[in-house]
C-alpha cells in the first residue's frame, strides 16, 4: 500500500493520510501506454535505414523478423515471443504503411496492430503520422494516437490518446556514435487501469535513438484530478541509454525502472 503520512499545521498539528496509489498507478500506466507507440516508430526508423531490408526486402531487427512490400511501401514486423533489447517479450505483429516515402513532405504513415502484445499485454489503437517537412536537416511529423487500449491484466485496461509533434534528426549522436534520433513533444490524456483520469504534457521531449531501446531523456508533467496530490512528473533518465525513470508527486520521489515488475501496480 502506497500511503504517506504528512503532518499538517492547522491550528494544531495532526496527521493526515495522503494516498499516493492513484499517482503511482497513473504514472506507471502512462509509461506502459507511451512505450508501444514510441517503440514501433523507432523500429520503423531503423527499418527505413536498413540497407539489407532495402536490398532483399527481409531483415531481422531487434526481436522481429521484418519484411518490406516495396510496391505498396508496407513494412511488416513479426514477433515470436523472444526477449527484445529493452527486456520486453513481444508477440504478434504490426504493420507500417508509408504512402510516398518516410522522408517525403506530405507523406502519411499508418500503423496497424495485429495481435500485438508487450509482456503479454494486448495493445490496440489508431496511430498515424504526417510528414510536415524538413527544416535545418530535421524532419517533422504530426502524430495522432487515438482510442488506444493496453490490457494491464485480465481485469484492467489502460485507455490512452495523444497528439505529438515528432522530429527525426538523421545526424544525432549518443555515446559518441552518430545515429538517428527521434523526439516526441506534445500532450496526452486517458484513464489508468485503476480508473483514474489523467492528462499530461511533455515539458522536455522524449528522445529515442536507433541504438538504444529505451526513451533517453524527457520530462512529462501530468495531472490526476481525483488524487489527493493531483499533479506529478515523470522523468526519463538523461544518462546514456538507461531504463531508469523517476516520479515526483509533490516532493515524494519514486525511483523506477522500465520493466515488468516495477510497472505492475
Amino acid at each position: 500500500m502506497v500511503v504517506i503520512l504528512l503532518a499538517l499545521t492547522c491550528g494544531c498539528k495532526k496527521n493526515t493520510q495522503v494516498d499516493l496509489r492513484p499517482n503511482l498507478n497513473a504514472a506507471n500506466d502512462q509509461v506502459l501506454a507511451i512505450r508501444p507507440f514510441t517503440y514501433i516508430f523507432r523500429m520503423l526508423v531503423i527499418a527505413v535505414n536498413d540497407s539489407a531490408l532495402k536490398a532483399t526486402h527481409h531483415s531481422v531487427i531487434d526481436s522481429a523478423t521484418v519484411s518490406l512490400d516495396a510496391k505498396n511501401q508496407q513494412y511488416t514486423f513479426l514477433f515470436h515471443g523472444k526477449l527484445s533489447a529493452d527486456s520486453v517479450i513481444r508477440t504478434g505483429a504490426f504493420t507500417a504503411m508509408v504512402d510516398s516515402g518516410f522522408y517525403h513532405k506530405g507523406s502519411s504513415i499508418k500503423f496497424t496492430f495485429q495481435g500485438f502484445t508487450e509482456d503479454f499485454r494486448h495493445v490496440s489503437g489508431n496511430d498515424s503520422l504526417y510528414c510536415t517537412g524538413l527544416v535545418s536537416g530535421i524532419y517533422s511529423y504530426s502524430n495522432l494516437i487515438s482510442g488506444a487500449a493496453i490490457t494491464k491484466d485480465s481485469l484492467r485496461t489502460i485507455q490512452f490518446s495523444a497528439s505529438y509533434q515528432v522530429t527525426v534528426d538523421p545526424h544525432g549522436i549518443l555515446q559518441g556514435v552518430s545515429q538517428t534520433v527521434s523526439t516526441f513533444d506534445g500532450s496526452s490524456f486517458g484513464t489508468s487501469s485503476a480508473g483514474y483520469a489523467f492528462s499530461s504534457q511533455t515539458m522536455k521531449g522524449l528522445s529515442l535513438y536507433e541504438r538504444c531501446p529505451w526513451v533517453c531523456d524527457g520530462l512529462i508533467s501530468f495531472s490526476i484530478p481525483a488524487a489527493d496530490i493531483n499533479s506529478g512528473t515523470i522523468a526519463f533518465s538523461d544518462k546514456p541509454c538507461s531504463d531508469k525513470i523517476s516520479y515526483d508527486f509533490g516532493g515524494n520521489i519514486y525511483m523506477q525502472r522500465i520493466r515488468e515488475k516495477d510497472l505492475y501496480y
